[in-house]
């Protein structure tokens, strides 16, 4: 019975490792400590070693919540005016693996039951790799920023959701044939951890199936967000959404952008009124 009792559950899992970070262990978990090393050499290598053919993007789990599907399809079918991540961005996609890495290894290390890391699952055709159970419960490790880090401690991720986390871990669940799953959040700027279990599962196989056909047509999908006005330069400029996406410069190409700096982040404005969408624009779309 005692050993029943002390079995970790994940509702404990922040304050757990709260707990290890301010006391320390006097007999650290070596095979915890050598997995950790090791996912984050893989991590490295990742961003590091590669060559072009490496990063052809195809529909995945990670990718499939995506709320612009009109930039998925230029991932998929191409855009030969994509801009590339900048060393910087790289640097913040390594960063998010070292910290998952380190996150579960303290996970362990703190006495509960992580397993199944990087297990690979599938459905409906679209592959995809789970970060690990933890105490059994399906978890999804997240790094986030301070505003994130509100909408995971809060519940309203699902009301505001610009990187498709929920149809990700819905997709992660469903293929699992789990009912929810939970993200276990990292804030960048203050190092706090959270846990967000969400419950209400969206239809992964009716999105894959939407997605499969909007890559497969010959022109990209219509623009889901408009310009807004800002005031400053008296203009229509691009949103965060736009601004930050890697295919503003074909997407918009029918009306041109003005880059222009405020504070130091650029700020993207139309140089014409709103249009169609010219011709160059259209690929020949990727049959799935």
């Amino acid at each position: 019975m005692k050993a029943k009792d002390n079995v970790k559950q994940i509702d404990t899992l922040v304050k757990d490792i709260y707990s290890l970070l301010d006391t320390g262990t006097k007999s650290p978990n070596k095979e915890a400590l050598f997995g950790m090393a090791s996912d984050m050499m893989e991590a490295v290598k990742k961003q590091l070693w590669f060559s072009t053919s490496d990063r052809k993007p195809t529909l995945r789990m990670s990718n499939i919540g995506k709320p612009c599907v009109r930039s998925l399809w230029y991932d998929i079918n191409g855009d030969e005016e994509a801009e590339g991540f900048s060393p910087q961005t790289r640097i913040k996609f390594l960063m998010g693996d070292l910290v998952e890495a380190l996150i579960l290894y303290l996970a362990k290390e703190a006495g509960h039951d992580v397993t199944d890391q990087q297990k690979q699952i599938e459905i409906a055709g679209i592959k995809g790799h789970i970060d690990s159970r933890i105490d059994g419960k399906l978890v999804d490790v997240k790094s986030t920023s301070a505003y994130g880090m509100r909408k995971f401690k809060n519940g309203t991720l699902p009301d505001d959701d610009p990187f498709g986390y929920i149809d990700q871990i819905s997709g992660y669940s469903n293929a699992l044939g789990e009912d929810s799953g939970t993200f276990l959040a990292f804030d960048k700027s203050s190092g706090e951890l959270a846990t967000y279990t969400h419950n209400e599962l969206s239809n992964t196989e009716d999105r894959i199936t939407y997605l499969k056909e909007e890559m497969a047509k010959a022109e990209a999908p219509a623009r889901p967000f408009k310009p807004s006005y800002d005031k400053t330069y008296k203009r229509d400029k691009l949103g965060v959404n736009c601004s930050y996406c890697s295919h503003k410069t074909t997407c918009w190409a029918d009306v041109g952008l003005d880059r222009k700096f405020r504070s130091g982040r650029p700020v993207f404005l139309l140089k014409h009124g709103n249009g169609p969408v010219p011709k160059k624009a259209r690929v020949n779309a990727q049959p799935f």
